[in-house]
């Protein structure tokens, strides 16, 4: 049992300091693209439903159907701040159980645009017998998705330590053969050659202290055209072109060590800096329809075909280990006999890896339903497919197989759940909603994404201005590295407010 859950845990971990190549943490992490993210912030008030409604520009990246409701143009203008809150607790695996120990609390805010863009419409006016009434086209950037986050951690581990990890990896490969961080473990004489394998120098039982810190966004721009058939059929498309840029930056240290293997009692600490940056671009297009059965009642549809991304990865790792002044170490090398001075060694710096590889994201399938409470508001929810274990990747510079037959077992489908509506009195909109967005890993009972939403507007013939609050839930897990028994990891429990605030322009 316990084998499983590490397992598990080892899929849905964040990049590890023992190893940048587990790519099909990207296919999770840049296929969960959000249209409500980039929403104006009247659809973010309403938990982001919106695929059955129109008349706003983020329908071009949700359901260009909704486009042919515009009889004007407008200029939209969506300014945010998220506000981040990151509560890390500490813990070992054992025996299937989770040990936690304390807590540790970061914030982080940051400023963004979720979406801005133009309506350029092309009706052929409110009094036309035409049952084709033209359309509007959408030029837009919209926000998909934002990977700030910060978060850390403090522990005593009295079970094992990353040298021994470092160690299991060496077994009784040549030197020459070591991974890029057993080969730095054996610059800094944290391991060495021994008949059979490896030994090492750490007694073991550290204190561990890891910061992790990402940031980021995947960003779209959109060219969308939704036509309205006799104010009943509203039918539309776009092409959507991707923007990511993702960097993380991990440090890890090992210090408190309890001596006493052999000797060499000096190591005061193990310091282990690793970064990764990520930069992509890629293509999807989009399809929808809105059918108004009846005057009150709309129901939409959308389709939003995978995203195909090419990505460029540059990533490196550090390692230092602080050993006392006058901590020495003796070898015999081709007979001679040669003493190291650890404590003026220089710390181990990696080459700049860099690798470039594709991805494809799943698509996505919508269905939406509103219902009209005369002019006084509406109420409408959304559900949304994804098939998170239909993403593949490919690539010239490594193999992707085995990261492919991962996504292949550990990612499942969900369904997205949307909900809101809008109360109207005069010129002024109350709105509010909820979104529930399932965690996509298999088997493993981490918090699902919540949302709960509110906000409020004003509308005018020449402008409107709209305010929204999302406030969302989710978890986050991490470990510096693999153990086959008493795991350590840490979990977040991360809380995001986000307020946005959108002007528009009629023309």
């Amino acid at each position: 049992m316990i084998k499983k859950l590490i397992a598990i845990s080892f899929f849905l971990f964040s990049y590890s300091v023992v190893s940048n190549a587990q790519y099909f943490e990207d296919a999770h992490r840049f296929s969960r693209s959000n249209y409500g993210l980039g929403s104006t912030a009247r659809m973010q008030a309403i938990g982001g439903a919106q695929i059955a409604l129109g008349g706003d520009i983020s329908s071009a990246i949700s359901n260009p159907a909704g486009l042919g409701f515009f009889n004007k143009g407008v200029f939209v203008f969506t300014p945010s701040m998220d506000f981040i809150n990151a509560d890390t607790e500490f813990g070992i695996l054992r025996d299937g159980v989770a040990e936690f120990q304390n807590s540790e609390e970061t914030f982080r805010n940051n400023f963004n645009f979720a979406n801005i863009g133009t309506v350029i419409n092309f009706t052929k006016g409110r009094f036309t017998d035409d049952k084709f009434k033209g359309g509007s086209l959408a030029i837009t950037l919209n926000r998909s998705n934002t990977y700030h986050l910060s978060r850390k951690y403090e522990g005593e581990n009295g079970f094992n330590s990353i040298v021994d990890n470092i160690l299991a990896d060496a077994g009784t490969l040549d030197v020459n053969q070591l991974n890029e961080l057993g080969y730095a473990a054996f610059d800094q004489f944290l391991i060495t050659p021994v008949t059979g394998g490896y030994d090492a120098f750490v007694g073991g039982f550290p204190i561990q202290y890891e910061s992790i810190k990402e940031r980021g966004s995947h960003y779209q721009m959109n060219i969308a055209w939704g036509g309205n058939y006799d104010d009943k059929l509203y039918f539309g498309g776009g092409m959507g072109l991707q923007f990511i840029n993702y960097k993380q930056e991990r440090s890890y240290e090992e210090f408190d060590f309890l001596q006493g293997n052999n000797d060499l009692d000096s190591l005061n600490a193990i310091f282990i800096d690793d970064q990764i940056e990520v930069r992509g671009r890629g293509i999807n297009f989009n399809f929808g329809t809105i059918f108004r059965p009846v005057e009150f009642l709309t129901i939409g549809a959308s389709y939003t075909s995978p995203s195909f991304m090419s990505l460029d990865e540059e990533s490196f790792v550090d390692l230092e280990a602080d050993w006392d002044a006058g901590t020495t170490f003796t070898e015999t090398v081709d007979g001679e006999t040669v003493t190291y001075d650890l404590a003026n060694i220089d710390p181990y710096q990696s080459d700049l890896f860099v690798n470039n590889y594709k991805l494809r994201t799943p698509s996505k399938v919508g269905v939406g339903i509103a219902a009209f409470i005369g002019k006084s508001g509406f109420i409408t929810g959304d559900v949304e497919y994804i098939d998170y274990g239909s993403a593949n990747l490919n690539s010239d510079d490594f193999s992707t197989s085995a990261d492919n037959d991962i996504i292949d077992d550990l990612y499942e489908s969900v369904v997205n759940i949307r909900v809101g509506g809008e109360y109207r009195f005069d010129n002024f909109r109350l709105r509010a909603g909820y979104a529930f967005l399932p965690d996509p890993i298999k088997d493993y009972n981490l918090q699902d994404r919540t949302d709960v939403t509110f906000g409020f507007g004003y509308r005018t013939l020449d402008y409107f201005l709209d305010f929204a609050v999302v406030s969302s839930k989710t978890q986050r897990e991490a470990t510096p590295y693999f153990s086959e028994l008493n795991q350590p990891f840490s979990r977040t429990d991360i809380r995001r407010t986000t307020v946005s605030v959108t002007l528009g322009l009629n023309f």
